[in-house]
């Protein structure tokens, strides 16, 4: 194989690497949890304003903060995985474990935080489900509120299993109600308040 050749190879394997990641992207875009989370629960948040914290930054959520912060809000973003900052919020991100939020943002509080895709990814025990959800607590300003995104084939339900109940109270959120789940996909909504 000549130089040439070899380029053209290198040159047709990164153009199809990024077009199977645009296809990707745009399918998580098109399925109804995530139609719903655009389309509803952002511009709400984005109404309440405030301070929101966004978990878990991938290419496909990079546009969501723009849709919140047209509303008014100021949004924080937080991944553990230091090679995603990128898609993170610019000048307002910071890289570590959602489970130890309360040390990573030891100098905040949030009037929203929304951990979407991340219990069951990454967060899967039961202990690390309580810790998870206790450190966000800490960070959420009393009567503050609280998205959780969920996959059935992933986790147990973390709700029926008593983990939000010493922190929060569900509560409807954007004219849906406290819990959200869908005929075609195994995701779950569940929206809650900070309790005081």
């Amino acid at each position: 194989m000549g130089a040439t050749e070899f380029i053209d190879t290198v040159i047709s394997r990164i153009a199809s690497a990024l077009n199977g990641r645009a296809k990707r992207s745009e399918d998580i875009q098109a399925l109804p949890d995530r139609r719903l989370l655009r389309d509803v629960y952002l511009p709400a948040f984005g109404r309440d304003g405030g301070r929101i914290l966004w978990v878990g930054c991938r290419r496909y959520t990079s546009g969501y903060y723009k849709i919140m912060e047209s509303q008014g809000a100021e949004v924080w973003t937080t991944e553990l995985e230091p090679r995603l900052k990128r898609w993170g919020r610019h000048n307002r991100h910071r890289t570590g474990d959602i489970c130890l939020a309360d040390k990573l943002f030891a100098d905040m509080r949030f009037d929203a935080v929304i951990c979407n895709g991340v219990l069951g990814y990454g967060v899967d025990s039961d202990a690390q489900q309580v810790q998870a959800l206790e450190a966000m607590a800490r960070i959420i300003k009393p009567g503050g509120r609280l998205l959780v995104g969920w996959n059935t084939d992933k986790i147990a339900d973390p709700i029926a299993a008593g983990f939000t109940a010493p922190w929060f109270a569900p509560e409807p959120f954007a004219g849906r109600a406290a819990r959200v789940t869908f005929a075609d996909v195994t995701h779950v909504y569940d929206t809650f308040v900070r309790l005081g």
